[in-house]
């Protein structure tokens, strides 16, 4: 299967919104490196110290701490054997307002005849991953918040080589400005992500919410709870973690209930074969932000710092 080798790592530049990151590791060290580290506008990228062997780590960091209306991001992301590799940000990532009109395209370039100009389509982020044999990718961000009139549309591909690769992907967004008064208030929110190991997918999600302002809509069907959460984990580095998952789980009795709790969760076991269990996607929903992370720092991914050690654990989330 080809890999994610999207530019020649001859090349220092990225286009426009684009980066580029692949990790290795020589045989004579248990520190991974990374052979492309590099993106444009409105992204940057930066890697901190990491102290546990075979785990590398790096920051997607957007310029202003958002995305504004017309911006654009893709990243490719591959990550070699026996490597573990941590994508995080610096706080949540703030999707700007929707502000119809026109947008540079074409590298910024306006051509004199009017070509390359287009109606502004919102903001859009494409992430695309290949995770190499017993290599670990840990997509744990800080939630995203749209505020008033945004309109976000995300996908992410996660493709694992083998049964060997493992995945964490963690994709949460919170109701708004809450300081603001703004509660479900962004003009749309569209995220998706499929898993697909070797050639087949193995699971695609998608969450697509489109508010009508003048029925306030996603208001009535979202309240009382201001942060919603899907997480994935998927592979043999992980199974510790999805066996935890499944078994508290199984604890749980559903049954009618006289008011709504302050966090609900549910796990579902993925791509379950011969009664082998492979993975699990959790779904979260808390009355606020602070609670969901709670849940997943706390409780769902609690023994991850196991694996990344307690330093970066803490810095996660």
């Amino acid at each position: 299967m080809a890999t994610l080798n999207q530019y020649d790592k001859t090349n220092s530049k990225s286009p426009p919104g684009h980066g580029h990151i692949v990790c290795h590791l020589s045989s004579s060290t248990t520190r991974p490196s990374f052979s492309t580290f590099r993106a444009s506008y409105p992204i940057k990228l930066l890697t901190p110290k990491v102290h546990s062997p075979y785990l590398a780590a790096a920051y997607i960091i957007t310029y202003g701490g958002g995305m504004v209306s017309g911006d654009s991001v893709f990243l490719s992301v591959e990550i070699h054997p026996n490597v573990n590799l941590m994508l995080l940000t610096q706080g949540s990532t703030k999707i700007y307002k929707q502000r119809p009109g026109k947008m540079f395209v074409n590298n910024n370039n306006i051509l004199q005849n009017g070509e390359g100009l287009k109606i502004s389509e919102g903001t859009r982020q494409k992430l695309n991953s290949f995770i190499h044999k017993n290599a670990l990718l840990l997509q744990l961000p800080d939630p995203t918040t749209c505020f008033r009139d945004a309109d976000f549309t995300q996908r992410q591909v996660f493709t694992l080589q083998d049964v060997t690769s493992s995945v964490i992907i963690l994709d949460w967004f919170t109701c708004g400005r809450m300081s603001r008064g703004e509660r479900w208030d962004f003009f749309k929110y569209d995220s998706g992500i499929d898993l697909i190991l070797s050639d087949k997918l193995i699971f695609r999600d998608v969450v697509l919410l489109k508010n009508d302002n003048q029925n306030h809509i996603l208001k009535r069907r979202l309240e009382p709870y201001e942060c919603y959460a899907t997480l994935v984990l998927y592979g043999p580095k992980v199974i510790p973690l999805i066996n935890f998952i499944i078994e508290e789980f199984n604890k749980i009795v559903i049954g009618k209930i006289d008011k709504m709790h302050e966090l609900v969760w549910s796990a579902s076991i993925l791509n379950e074969k011969q009664s082998i269990i492979n993975g699990v996607v959790v779904k979260v929903a808390g009355i606020t932000t602070e609670l969901v992370r709670n849940f997943l720092v706390k409780f769902a991914l609690k023994d991850l710092k196991d694996i990344i050690g307690e330093n970066l654990f803490e810095r996660a989330l």
